[in-house]
């Protein structure tokens, strides 16, 4: 019996500043408002623990950013830096998520009411590849706390939460456990090899580099995991870093000459092209790297390269589905 996901609400964050953080947000997804609360609850397991965030909507993409002052989030952002840690799950349905906790054998790491809600943080990372599940009632969906206006327009249009990132060390094993703890059946199989793709480049420098992905989805929730094998990428940098982490999220299909512009604009604000390739004739992709002001989220641009690149690229309207939802 998998977890009862059916939908991404927000991505979580951490941050060592959420207000400065929050500021970077607006001038990159163009999300200018902004509530900041101080949250405190207890673990499992009795420590206590207390954290500030800021939470925002481009779109409906959803990000809480989250500045840990003690207890677990604090734990993570101490041996792994800032960066992407988890999502937060709609939960409709208390029961069933503790059946199928109780079938996973998956604890729950903190628990605590929230805006008169109920939130719930389960003890995920070591099974989803480093990916932290959050599940929240729709009261505790309600961003409490203190509103902040704050500047700024998207670089590029946000459209929606195409998919959520992890890099993983074992490809095959982390699709089983997708599976079994997500339900998460249906999977796209694709190989990366840079002898297949022109224009390979890592930080602006030619490349050769393979890795293996899939991609995998449950009703609104879409999940990628990532293998790197050999050569330099974004990919490995992420788990000799971090170990197996949340990585990248993609949220804009954009034109080749929007994203050419973006790059330009977001150069000198330290936001570059980690890494870029194309599939000549169909599609190019490219991963921003967040550094230091998207408190280490990366961000993938898919650029159509054709208008029936999709169609091109999986035949199959089901297999399309997969990957980009309806």
């Amino acid at each position: 019996m998998p977890l009862p996901v059916t939908a991404i609400a927000r991505v979580g964050v951490l941050t060592r500043d959420c207000r400065a953080t929050a500021a970077e947000y607006a001038r990159f997804f163009g999300i200018n408002d902004w509530r900041v609360a101080d949250c405190a609850g207890r673990t499992a397991d009795g420590r206590d623990y207390a954290h500030r965030q800021a939470v925002g909507y481009a779109s409906g993409v959803g990000f809480e950013l989250i500045e840990p002052q003690s207890g677990l989030w604090a734990d993570e952002l101490a041996r792994c830096g800032e960066g992407p840690s988890h999502v937060v799950i709609p939960c409709a349905d208390w029961m069933a998520l503790d059946q199928a906790q109780a079938t996973a054998t998956l604890a729950s790491r903190a628990e605590h009411a929230e805006h008169g809600g109920r939130r719930r943080l389960l003890d995920s990372r070591a099974q989803l590849g480093g990916l932290g599940l959050v599940f929240a009632d729709a009261d505790a969906l309600i961003a409490p706390g203190e509103a902040l206006h704050l500047p700024g327009a998207a670089v590029l249009p946000v459209q929606k939460l195409y998919q959520v990132s992890m890099m993983v060390r074992d490809l095959s094993a982390a699709k089983e456990r997708f599976r079994t703890l997500l339900g998460v059946e249906a999977w796209v199989d694709i190989g990366i090899d840079s002898s297949q793709m022109p224009g390979c480049e890592y930080y602006g420098q030619p490349v050769e580099h393979t890795a293996r992905l899939s991609i995998g989805r449950r009703a609104g929730a879409c999940f990628e995991l990532v293998e790197p094998l050999a050569g330099p990428t974004v990919y490995r940098d992420a788990l000799d870093r971090r170990g197996e982490c949340v990585h990248h999220i993609m949220v804009s299909l954009a034109p080749p000459q929007d994203f050419q512009r973006a790059a330009a604009e977001l150069a000198p604000r330290g936001i570059v092209v980690g890494q870029s390739a194309s599939i000549p004739g169909l599609m190019a992709f490219a991963y921003f790297d967040g550094g230091q002001p998207l408190a280490g989220l990366f961000v993938e641009v898919i650029q159509p390269l054709a208008d029936n690149w999709l169609e091109l690229m999986f035949p199959s309207p089901d297999i399309a589905r997969i990957v980009v939802g309806d």
